[in-house]
């Protein structure tokens, strides 16, 4: 459900199918990682972080998680951990040009 909302843009809704999903389970890499997405597109970048931030947590191997913690580090001028952010990701994936545009 959440998905469905987010592809609709309701950001809002979304967060909320999010959160029940992390509710029913807190291991679920795939609810914090949109849920971050989500908050993000609210302007909530503090809360994206530690959104992806538990999604590195749970999943420490996934590129795209870093990438997004750094487009949300960015906005709220962390560059420098931005930066470390952009460079994990492209440690993790290193044939991907965004991460290297966005470092």
């Amino acid at each position: 459900k959440g998905f469905q909302h987010r592809k609709q843009g309701d950001f809002r809704s979304a967060i909320l199918e999010y959160s029940k999903a992390i509710e029913a389970d807190p291991t679920y890499f795939k609810a914090y990682f949109n849920r971050g997405f989500a908050l993000e597109k609210l302007d909530q970048s503090t809360e994206a972080i530690a959104d992806y931030s538990k999604a590195v947590e749970i999943n420490p191997s996934n590129a795209f998680a870093y990438y997004n913690r750094g487009i949300s580090l960015d906005r709220i001028g962390s560059f420098n951990k931005a930066c470390e952010d952009f460079s994990q990701a492209i440690r993790l994936q290193p044939t991907n040009t965004d991460f290297y545009h966005n470092r």
